[in-house]
């Protein structure tokens, strides 16, 4: 039989934090969260980093603030997911990649970025998850595509340029698509 691990989608998630159910202090630091966290369960889904791209010192300080069997599963940055994006939180380099039409956005499309930003998100993303992979503690990346990415010939080539570029890494793909002949069905309609 297979191992089985169990946690959250995120130790920050704000409801697991104002509950006052699970985290002794509302007040903690991160560091001290993330330790308390990692005493309960063996895994967690960084979902922070679907938000916002994480530096390898945020990564390798989640790898050692957790204890030798905790596996860390991160979501990939929305804009590796064609996801529209806060330009606001994208790192300076990528910034200065932009025009100031572009930054000034509240909300930035995966179409208006340049490739050549696109090729420098990628790589970021990927070296900053390299603490938790030498460590042996990073699961798998998670691709949580968009309800508009749908099943196509241009779609699937993007899932296997995505997995092109992280070849050491595992991915899981979330597709959030389903067809409306799916609604249409009597499956939807309890009958089966």
């Amino acid at each position: 039989m297979g191992e089985v691990r169990i946690g959250t989608c995120s130790w920050t998630d704000p409801t697991l934090i104002e509950s006052e159910e699970f985290y002794p202090d509302k007040k903690m630091s991160a560091e001290a969260r993330l330790k308390f966290y990692a005493e309960h369960f063996n895994t967690v889904e960084v979902d922070a980093t679907f938000y916002a791209l994480p530096s390898e010192k945020v990564v390798g300080l989640q790898t050692i603030r957790t204890h030798d069997d905790f596996i860390l599963h991160y979501k990939a940055f929305g804009l590796l997911t064609k996801h529209s994006i806060n330009p606001g939180r994208l790192p300076k380099a990528v910034k200065e990649m932009l025009s100031p039409e572009l930054l000034a956005k509240r909300l930035l499309k995966y179409k208006e970025v340049s490739q050549e930003a696109k090729d420098m998100v990628f790589q970021m993303f990927e070296s900053a998850l390299r603490p938790a992979d030498s460590a042996g503690k990073l699961g798998v990346v998670l691709f949580q595509y968009p309800p508009f990415f749908i099943c196509n010939e241009e779609n699937k080539e993007y899932i296997l340029e995505c997995k092109a570029r992280f070849p050491q890494y595992k991915l899981a793909i979330e597709f959030r698509h389903i067809p409306i002949s799916f609604y249409n069905s009597s499956y939807s309609r309890g009958n089966n």
